[in-house]
């Protein structure tokens, strides 16, 4: 059997997705704006094989790529420019079209870099979060993945693993991204509130208070190049009256770390106070929609905020819900919501970051896949003894996949 380095055992490794509280458009042109970690998460499955194959399974987006380890490019520091130069190593591998594409690359570059010796194992990954609704789901995956890749090498360090994490999971990003922020990747990683500057070092917010939300998909496309184009056009026709309303979000970010890290009373109504002015900014600048106002008007009549997340123009809208509400009440909201055709989902927003899962209820984590899975059991595949367990995670529901995050 060709060993994993450091595991012969199955694990699961999850990454949170992010939303933007507070700061969208503004932060382009150096203002402040503050991010949380969305407890909507991506689930990375790793198994081992007993052969020197590696495969990489998305069922999400219908990838299924099986790759000998002997025909991966292995990667050197400073052997690429840039990390979404990976392809240019291939050669005879033919990477697919389609929405899996940019995830397979990532997966040959965090494996050439990291790997030195051939070895056998799967990474099956499943996806709670909705794909470019702007929750941070390329991010999640790519810190999931980090995390794993890094763990399976051997050179997940015992200190600062974190760092470590965040630092290669930035590079699948730019596979993916070309230019990225980081701050998506950042807050995957760490969890919590993070404050951020472009130019600067994202900063954890010292709150540990999660905040419960809704977030409500109006799945209406939208394209952030354009919305963040036609904030600059009208900066550029309306300099002084865009730049007032681009330093009102700033100021309604840096209100909100003051909130956050000064815990007092009132704190609550505060924050629900700024969620609503700093959409209404937003719609001045034009990046609002229809939709996400229809969001805001169901919401504001059981006393609860809303505010786009994201670029705008669609996308998804974010809900603040009060400590004091009912789960009736916010079950209500939630049938209203979908009754108007929006998808809805309640979590919470600054929960953990990036963690391993071993074990479910002091039982291993296969046999906790297999056991919660519809499916019936099948023979093993000589070359990949977990075959049934990745199976089964593969027909978990989703509402079972979330129990595998500690």
């Amino acid at each position: 059997m060709v060993a994993i380095p450091h595991t012969t055992e199955a694990f699961v490794v999850s990454a949170p997705g992010k939303a933007i509280l507070f700061g969208e458009h503004a932060v382009v042109y150096g203002k402040t704006a503050v991010a949380g970690s969305l407890d909507m998460r991506a689930y990375a499955l790793v198994t081992p094989r007993s052969d020197d194959h590696v495969r990489l399974v998305l069922p999400d987006i219908g990838v299924d790529e099986l790759f000998d380890t002997n025909t991966l490019p292995r990667l050197t520091p400073n052997m690429l420019e840039h990390p979404g130069m990976v392809e240019q190593l291939m050669g005879h591998i033919s990477v697919p079209n389609g929405p899996g594409r940019l995830a397979i690359l990532t997966f040959a570059y965090l494996f050439g870099s990291l790997f030195v010796d051939n070895c056998g194992f799967t990474v099956s990954v499943r996806s709670l979060l909705p794909v470019g609704a702007g929750l941070g789901s390329s991010a999640a995956y790519n810190v999931a993945l980090a995390a794993a890749l890094l763990r399976l090498s051997g050179r997940l360090p015992a200190k600062n693993a974190s760092d470590v994490i965040n630092e290669w999971a930035f590079a699948g990003e730019q596979v993916a991204h070309g230019t990225p922020s980081g701050i998506d990747n950042a807050v995957s990683t760490r969890g919590g509130f993070l404050e951020y500057t472009k130019g600067s070092e994202a900063r954890n917010l010292c709150t540990t208070n999660a905040l419960r939300v809704l977030v409500t998909n109006t799945s209406v496309p939208r394209s952030t190049r354009e919305l963040v184009a036609g904030v600059r056009n009208a900066r550029d026709q309306h300099p002084t009256v865009v730049n007032l309303v681009l330093d009102a979000i700033h100021e309604t970010a840096v209100s909100a770390v003051s909130l956050f890290e000064n815990s007092s009373d009132g704190v609550e109504q505060r924050l629900q106070d700024l969620v609503r002015m700093n959409h209404g900014l937003l719609a001045t600048l034009g990046v609002s929609h229809a939709a996400l106002e229809r969001i805001r008007e169901i919401t504001a009549l059981h006393n609860m905020a809303s505010k786009l997340t994201g670029a705008g123009g669609g996308g998804c809208a974010l809900t603040l819900v009060p400590s004091d509400a009912s789960d009736e009440t916010v079950e209500q909201v939630q049938c209203e919501l979908r009754d108007a055709g929006f998808e809805c989902y309640s979590t919470v927003v600054g929960g953990k970051g990036v963690a391993f899962t071993e074990s479910v209820a002091a039982e291993s984590v296969d046999k906790w896949i297999v056991r919660m899975s519809p499916l019936e059991q099948n023979d093993a595949v000589p070359a990949d003894p977990f075959a049934a367990v990745i199976a089964a995670f593969v027909a978990l529901p989703a509402s079972v996949v979330a129990k595998l995050a500690p």
